[in-house]
């Protein structure tokens, strides 16, 4: 699980949110949701106040990327040359339109799922490397245990890499899937969006459900199973709409928070034996490691169970 004790300078999450204000509640925040919301905060706030306009930070294809000139035209030159705007490909998942209440929802439930899901511990897709000549007894032991269990290519606990890592998933397959696959299934599927905080939000909360489905968790005085929650808000938001809009943004979120359990929970178990299809790269455990203030490479001690 998290470890708050163990984090410094940026990862630094001490504090607590019983001594005072909102400076105190942000900085007990979990990692990688601290900066989520911060860069949330920050991004939609400067669109409000037109510091930046909205215009430049959505995404209504990849190819915005090379800069909203070059889909007016044609000319080779202005694709080869034209300024490219990859911030996009962020910014489109952190704006989430004009203050309001609805956008305070939003904040709100992305807050509660992401700080949850990564205090709880999420998913981990950090593969097992243990070599073959090792003196490390507990080492060759947790070798063995891997080689002898098909079900576990990867290490027991998930930690702030491993996040890094589910969000980027979702962000790619996201966006892949809006410009390359929604497009095929019809106008019933393919919403026009140009921004998706909340397709980021329901894919955190599905994978969530998905690996803590016996948790107990409280909608309005209802008491149900994780397993269940995004499917309580779905029926919800199709409600609110009084069953005129389908919340295809819940729905894709969920379609690709699918997706990754599918790829990092339940093809390793079918193929065995250490074979996956995602994990996560070592140049971003070592990175986030080096920022915890951890061993940088190699197998820490956390990482073997006693």
């Amino acid at each position: 699980l998290y470890n708050r004790e163990s984090m410094n300078n940026f990862f630094d999450a001490r504090g607590g949110a019983a001594g005072g204000g909102p400076v105190q509640w942000f900085h007990s925040l979990p990692p990688v949701t601290r900066l989520w919301l911060g860069s949330t905060l920050t991004v939609t706030a400067l669109a409000n106040f037109d510091v930046l306009q909205w215009t430049d930070l959505d995404l209504t294809h990849l190819t915005d990327v090379l800069g909203k000139a070059s889909n007016n035209t044609s000319s080779s030159s202005v694709l080869l040359f034209g300024r490219l705007e990859i911030w996009r490909l962020l910014t489109c998942f952190l704006y989430i339109g004009k203050f309001g209440w609805h956008s305070i929802i939003n904040l709100h439930l992305m807050t509660q799922i992401s700080s949850r899901y990564e205090s709880m511990g999420p998913i981990c897709t950090r593969r097992i490397f243990v070599p073959h000549q090792n003196n490390n007894p507990q080492l060759l032991q947790q070798q063995q245990r891997n080689n002898q269990n098909n079900n576990y290519p990867y290490y027991s606990k998930g930690e702030t890499s491993d996040y890094i890592c589910a969000l980027l998933f979702g962000v790619t397959g996201i966006l892949l899937s809006q410009f390359y696959l929604l497009p095929y299934l019809g106008d019933t599927f393919h919403h026009h969006y140009r921004f998706f905080h909340r397709h980021l939000t329901f894919y955190t909360l599905y994978i969530w459900s998905k690996h803590y489905p016996q948790h107990n968790v409280n909608l309005f005085g209802v008491v149900m199973k994780a397993a269940y929650l995004p499917f309580a808000y779905l029926v919800m938001g199709y409600a609110l709409s009084n069953g005129e809009v389908v919340p295809m943004d819940m729905i894709h979120g969920m379609f690709v928070g699918h997706l990754y359990y599918y790829l990092a929970c339940v093809v390793p178990t079918v193929l065995g034996r250490g074979r996956v299809v995602i994990w996560t790269p070592g140049v971003l455990i070592d990175l986030c490691h080096w920022l915890e203030g951890r061993r940088v490479g190699g197998v820490n001690d956390d990482d073997v169970d006693g």
